[in-house]
């Protein structure tokens, strides 16, 4: 028994204060399974896609390429044009900038909606900016 205490005890590690670190990390979290907010007899909906970890490029990109053939048999399309992406997405306080790689004056309502609930639905933050073309569309939200 005396051993074993003279062996911790010699063990070369010696007490310190506290060690300050870094503030944990805060903000909203990811939606591992977000919805696709596609149009379908005029109206977006949501529709549930395993996608895994989507970014906000990946969601323009997969919003300008279309629904599947089997959600396109669903009766399921987009009105976001293809050359919306590529597209960057950047957090801000308030929410995200958006710019996409076409006019956003000349994005459908359903367009818009499409992009803004989709992006909301993968990360919950207040609300989207989207700009492109020398527009912007200020503060839209998931309506």
């Amino acid at each position: 028994m005396v051993l074993a205490l003279v062996v911790l005890a010699a063990c070369g590690i010696r007490p310190t204060g506290v060690i300050p670190g870094l503030e944990a990390p805060s903000g909203p979290v990811e939606n591992p399974t977000p919805s696709i907010y596609w149009v379908a007899d005029g109206q977006v909906v949501p529709v549930a896609r395993v996608q895994g970890s989507l970014t906000g490029r990946d969601v323009v990109a997969l919003l300008a390429q279309g629904p599947s053939t089997a959600e396109q048999e669903r009766g399921l399309r987009t009105e976001v044009p293809f050359d919306a992406a590529p597209a960057t997405v950047d957090r801000v306080a308030d929410g995200l900038d958006v710019t996409v790689s076409t006019d956003v004056s000349l994005l459908s309502a359903n367009a818009v909606r499409q992009i803004v609930c989709t992006l909301l639905d993968v990360q919950a933050v207040g609300s989207v900016n989207l700009r492109g073309g020398g527009h912007s569309l200020e503060f839209r939200k998931c309506a």
